[in-house]
């Protein structure tokens, strides 16, 4: 019999998408301004993902875990081949924004097919995981994920490739893959991240930029600004077009901003609390079934990667490289998968013995 999903981390899942809806808006209404749309423009395209993003959690939380493991190599098969197309589809139907070929137009939205392949990734691991202590079986679920990093690469997206990368090795590490294997493909991850940043001028730019980078600069002035207290809710200034990306990539220095120390530390206990539950609920299911485990743990790396990734860009210990806050920052890619897998987390929940 199954027992009830954990309320908690329903509740904080939801509190931090109406933080973000909140700071969305407050952090995007100048952007709209100065472009001559209304000022409610971002929040009313955020509120829209946010809408999709509640229908796709209720399907994590509604679709049986064997349902997902039955359809994992289709759903591998299917993100790696989109991966394929947005390198050669024609522009209207894959934008090349900024350099980088990364999305598929939706005509609703653009989506990120990378947020898709990782997705496919965390589901073709974990319902693979019985298989990881056999090392040919490993091996080629590797070489099948890593031909998606590569694809990735080649967008280009260092970062989403990096992000990825760990999150697959990390999850084959708590399934029990060799660790000498692992190692050896950590250390040939590196080695293609040092070469594609050595390839890729924004990538070297980036990471080998002389001084401190401007939008680190300015995140860093608005988490000063935010003092303790914070200067208020949509009293903040940086949004003004001084740090740019502020309402996807550096929206963390806004709630720092604008709810100070406090406020940003109470977004990242809610973070940690998920974190917690997630690896707790990983722990709990360990000895039941090794599959769900695996799942369990690797959709919480994610939220946990994700989230670490995107604060240490915004304090200045990582290169901007555009990772969004989980459930917090505006982009439908992210929101939509992230959503997905915290219904499926919530639903792994009720499994726990």
């Amino acid at each position: 019999m199954k027992r009830k999903a954990n309320f908690t981390l329903l509740v904080i899942f939801l509190f931090l998408m109406a933080l973000g809806t909140v700071f969305v808006f407050t952090s995007s209404w100048y952007l709209a301004y100065v472009n001559q749309k209304p000022i409610y423009y971002f929040l009313l395209k955020h509120l829209l993902k946010v809408g999709l993003a509640l229908v796709v959690f209720f399907l994590g939380f509604s679709i049986p875990p064997e349902t997902l493991g039955k359809y994992r190599n289709h759903l591998m098969a299917l993100s790696i081949i989109l991966l394929i197309a947005v390198l050669v589809l024609p522009s209207p139907i894959a934008p090349k924004i900024g350099g980088a070929r990364r999305w598929l137009n939706l005509m609703v939205m653009k989506f990120q097919v990378s947020e898709l392949f990782k997705l496919a990734t965390i589901i073709f691991l974990s319902f693979n995981a019985r298989n990881m202590k056999e090392t040919d079986k490993f091996l080629m679920y590797m070489l099948v994920v890593f031909a998606g990093v590569g694809l990735i690469l080649i967008e280009p997206n260092v970062s989403t490739a990096f992000l990825i990368s760990l999150i697959a090795i990390g999850t084959a590490f708590y399934a029990g893959a060799s660790i000498s294997i692992l190692t050896t493909m950590g250390a040939l991850a590196a080695s293609a991240l040092a070469l594609a940043i050595s390839i890729f001028p924004h990538a070297r730019s980036r990471l080998l930029s002389d001084g401190i980078h401007y939008q680190v600069q300015q995140s860093l002035a608005g988490l000063t600004h935010g003092g303790l207290l914070g200067v208020g809710l949509g009293k903040g200034v940086e949004k003004f077009l001084y740090l740019p990306d502020a309402h996807t990539d550096f929206i963390f220095s806004i709630i720092g901003e604008e709810l100070g120390f406090v406020g940003a530390s109470m977004v990242i206990a809610a973070v940690l609390i998920i974190i917690f539950i997630g690896f707790k609920i990983a722990a709990r299911l360990y000895k039941k079934d090794i599959v769900l485990s695996t799942l369990a743990f690797a959709i919480t790396l994610n939220f946990a990667i994700y989230s670490l990734g995107h604060i240490s860009v915004v304090v200045g210990l990582f290169p901007p490289t555009g990772i969004p806050m989980p459930f917090i920052s505006y982009g439908g890619s992210n929101l939509l998968v992230n959503s997905f897998m915290m219904g499926i987390l919530l639903n792994l929940s009720r499994e726990v013995p």
